[in-house]
Order: structure tokens, then C-alpha cells, then sequence
């Protein structure tokens, strides 16, 4: 058996680890030191534009959508060595809610998204939690089919009238990263005759009726063509489908590499400070939780890079997906609280920044409802059982 990645391969991950110890982790203190928001952002968008000049932007991304083709296992060695850095720089792994674009939504939204020009977010949480996408409180009514684009009888015009074959969006998104070209606006929509399902508009930004405050996207009479709609009206939540196994190992990929810069500050703290004239790291319980962390991130490293090589094998990954970013999630968590210990009690800086980075990706539409982690958990214990069925 060989368990060695390949020639390319091999280029791909020396090329993007060089880039991150060299141009990046440097980067760090100037980073978390930052007073003014506006120096953050332009860290990140130096970080971009250099990836862009290396090829390596939307590196992941099918070559059928405008992207660079390279296959899951290289694009894992690159969402692998980013996921190293506090700098959440932007580097094309986008949802592949975008691939469903009509021909006539592509120019305008998924390749401007992929060559980088353009930034979107999914507007899908809300204020107020939902268990079921039925009780999103967000609606998109269908103007057209209740005749809300006629005027009334003997009306000469004069009263506002909805787009032609168009929709209006009322309620209230939170978003993940409220700096954004469109939103990908999920509602519950409404028919002639009744509820016809979740619905997703492309909305751009700045349009009527849109309020964005910090996160909160208020939406109030906001009227949208139905041009603007992605894939068929009630199948929203089926929008990506086929591509989401690949992004979730990818998304793995990227929390493994937080994991390994996450064990290398711990490692390096236990070796640096010290406690009544010893070094910390000769403590047991330290030497304890160090081993522990190091031997839970290796099994998560065999496991998305096996679970990588499946998916480039065109094997059916939809299970093994599920468990390897079910698995990467758990990993994370203990290992941020390893850190805590490890510090004393107190979360580390970079260790704050690594985590809440990785709470804030966009996550698949599938894996929050109700919440990642527990419809993950569903999914896998469901697939489970049924592997045991004769």
C-alpha cells in the first residue's frame, strides 16, 4: 500500500505551506494587534491577491464552473495548510449552492465569485432558531400567481406594483459575513394556493427594501424577479447536493489544520514557560494532554486523507463525508479545550482566533438544520444502522 501523495500533489502542499509560514504567519501579531478593523481586512485581501498571482485561488473549484480543476486531495493539502493561520483569507472554496446558477445567473454571480471580483453569503440563519426549514419566519410570496402584479380595478397605475414574475421577500437573516456583492436569501415560500416549500433568491446587495445593520439582513417588502430564484422554487434545500460530500471533507481538511497549528502553540507553550523553576512540559498531566491531543488530530488526518482518496477514486463518500466532518468538529473542540488546560485556564490568542475562524465558514445548508453537529451526528447514526440490516 502506498501512502504517499503524489508528484503534483506534493507541489501543491509545499507551495501553499510555504506561502503560510512565509507570508502569513508573520503576518499574525500585526494581525490580532489591529486597533482599526480596516487593517485586518487589508492583511486579508494582500493574502488573496498573492494567492491569485500563485494560481491557487478557487484551485478547487471544477474547471466546468471556471476554476482550476485540481482534485479533492490537493485542494484538502491546500484547505490543510490555510487552515494553519488566523487569517481568514479568502482563497475560492465557495458553497456549491452557486454550481446550481442558471446560464443566465452564471456571468453574473458564480464566475465573478470564482475569479474573485465578487463576494457573496448565505442568508439563511435567523433571529429567532428554527428546527424545521417549514418555520422559517422569512417569507417569499409568489406576486405573480396572486395577481399582486395587476392594478386594482379602475386604478390608472399610480400603485406600486411587484416586479413582473417576482417575489417579496419579508423577515430577517443573520449573517455569517454581512460584507457581501449578493446573499443567497432562504425563505419559506408562498404559492397561489399555499406553502410551496423553501425557496433561495439571489438578492444583491443594496436592493429595496434590504436593510443590512452588523449581521442583521432586514428584509420588508423587498421585491425580487424571478430571475433572481436558484434552482426550483421548494427544492431549495436541495441546491448543492451532489457537490456537499466533497465540501465537507474540505471543510475537514481545513479544521485538521487548525488542529496541528493548535497542538504546535500548546507544544510550544508547555516547552517555554515555566512553574516553580520547572518547565511545564515536565508535568505528566501536560505530557498527558499533549500525547492525547497529537494522537486524536493523527486518526483525523488518516481519516480525511482516506476519506480524500475515496472521493478521488469516484467512490460514494456521502457517509464517510458525514463522519470525517462529524469527526474533525469533535477533534477541534477537544482540542481547543486541551489547549485551555494547557494554558493555565485561559484561551491563547491565536487559539481564540483558530476557533471562532472555523465557527464562522460557511457551513452546508444540510448541516444546519438543527444544528451541524447534531444533524451529523443523525445522519451518521441513521446510515449506521442501516449498514446492519441484512
Amino acid at each position: 500500500m502506498d501512502f504517499t501523495f503524489g508528484e503534483d500533489a506534493g507541489m501543491v502542499r509545499q507551495t501553499a505551506h510555504e506561502f503560510v509560514r512565509r507570508d502569513l504567519l508573520p503576518q499574525e501579531p500585526r494581525f490580532l494587534n489591529a486597533k482599526d478593523p480596516a487593517e485586518r481586512t487589508a492583511i486579508v485581501e494582500a493574502a488573496t491577491g498573492s494567492l491569485k498571482e500563485m494560481g491557487l485561488y478557487s484551485a478547487g473549484v471544477p474547471e466546468t464552473f471556471g476554476g482550476g480543476g485540481l482534485g479533492v486531495v490537493e485542494t484538502c493539502l491546500i484547505a490543510d495548510e490555510l487552515g494553519q493561520t488566523i487569517i481568514p483569507v479568502e482563497w475560492g472554496e465557495l458553497t456549491p449552492i452557486l454550481y446550481e446558477c442558471s446560464d443566465a445567473q452564471k456571468p453574473k454571480y458564480l464566475a465573478p465569485v470564482v475569479e474573485g471580483s465578487k463576494t457573496y453569503a448565505v442568508a439563511f440563519d435567523e433571529p429567532i432558531p428554527f428546527g424545521d426549514p417549514a418555520k422559517m419566519a422569512t417569507t417569499a410570496r409568489d406576486m405573480t400567481a396572486a395577481g399582486h402584479d395587476r392594478n386594482p380595478p379602475g386604478d390608472s397605475g399610480s400603485c406600486p406594483k411587484a416586479s413582473p414574475s417576482g417575489y417579496m421577500l419579508n423577515g430577517a437573516k443573520i449573517l455569517r459575513k454581512p460584507k457581501a456583492d449578493f446573499f443567497l436569501v432562504f425563505a419559506s415560500g408562498i404559492g397561489p394556493t399555499g406553502p410551496i416549500g423553501p425557496i433561495c433568491l439571489i438578492l444583491d446587495s443594496g436592493a429595496p427594501g434590504a436593510t443590512l445593520t452588523g449581521n442583521l439582513l432586514t428584509l420588508k417588502d423587498c421585491s425580487v424577479t424571478a430571475e433572481q430564484v436558484l434552482g426550483a422554487p421548494g427544492k431549495a434545500l436541495s441546491l448543492g447536493r451532489k457537490w456537499f460530500p466533497l465540501t465537507r471533507i474540505i471543510r475537514a481538511a481545513a479544521i485538521l489544520g487548525t488542529c496541528d497549528r493548535l497542538l504546535e502553540v500548546s507544544a510550544q507553550y508547555a516547552h517555554d514557560w515555566t512553574s516553580m523553576g520547572t518547565h511545564i512540559s515536565e508535568r505528566a498531566s501536560i505530557q498527558q494532554t499533549l500525547a492525547d491531543m497529537a494522537g486524536d488530530i493523527e486518526a483525523l488526518r488518516w481519516l480525511v486523507y482516506h476519506t480524500a482518496w475515496l472521493a478521488a477514486e469516484s467512490k460514494k463518500v456521502e457517509y464517510d463525508s458525514l463522519l470525517v466532518k462529524l469527526q474533525a468538529q469533535k477533534v477541534l473542540t477537544e482540542t481547543v479545550n486541551r489547549s485551555v488546560r494547557i494554558h493555565g485556564g485561559t484561551i491563547p490568542p491565536i487559539a481564540e482566533w483558530l476557533r471562532r475562524r472555523d465557527m464562522t465558514e460557511t457551513s452546508d445548508v444540510s448541516d444546519r438544520v438543527p444544528s451541524p453537529t447534531d444533524l451529523l451526528r443523525l445522519a451518521v447514526a441513521r446510515e449506521t444502522i442501516a449498514r446492519l440490516q441484512p
